[in-house]
């Protein structure tokens, strides 16, 4: 896949595309964008590799979710892809700002 921009965490490593790391709002509701982004096969793939119990250990480190809240595979799934895609965009603005 051409056009790869990765996030690394702490527990794992991800990589998405250009578009859709750019479908993801600055701001405000992106609710549908993340739910999009989750039913793509390739990144399905990706998490069908990850164990909930890694996505637990990274989500547990921002202190914004109970553990009950935690539970949920497909709802932590959209929480990293949120996370991680405004990681590489807060990164991207930060380089274009050196």
């Amino acid at each position: 896949m051409a056009n790869k921009l990765y996030a690394s965490l702490n527990y794992f490593d991800l990589y998405f595309t250009r578009k859709d790391v750019d479908s993801m709002p600055l701001s405000g509701q992106c609710d549908d964008t993340v739910q999009a982004i989750a039913k793509k096969p390739y990144i399905v793939r990706q998490f069908a590799a990850i164990d909930n119990s890694k996505l637990i250990k990274e989500l547990t480190e921002y202190g914004a979710w109970d553990n009950i809240e935690l539970q949920d595979k497909q709802a932590n799934i959209e929480r990293i892809i949120w996370l991680a895609c405004s990681d590489i965009k807060e990164r991207e603005f930060m380089a274009c700002d050196e």
